[in-house]
């Protein structure tokens, strides 16, 4: 699948119904990721996607799909780049 931005390789998870988070974690562990990265300045403020998407599931919106790039240096697993669609 061609996503519209740039992802390249990626992983991904698509379904009818909504994902949940077991799902997700499997295939985009950067969704849970709780803190920034240790590159990310003292300036730079960290919202959880988690968090956002908990919010959005509370007001109806549902993930069923979503993509993580790919990344050679395993300790960036948990911060690379994610993309998830979400439904009403």
């Amino acid at each position: 699948m061609r996503l519209a931005s740039r992802f390249g390789l990626t992983h991904s998870i698509r379904q009818e119904r909504p994902l949940t988070n077991d799902e997700l974690v499997k295939v985009v562990p950067s969704v849970f990721s709780e803190e920034k990265h240790n590159s990310r300045s003292d300036r730079y403020t960290y919202i959880p996607t988690i968090t956002l998407l908990d919010k959005l599931r509370e007001e109806g919106f549902q993930p069923f799909f979503a993509c993580q790039s790919r990344v050679r240096d395993e300790d960036k697993r948990g911060h690379t780049k994610h993309m998830v669609r979400l439904r009403r």
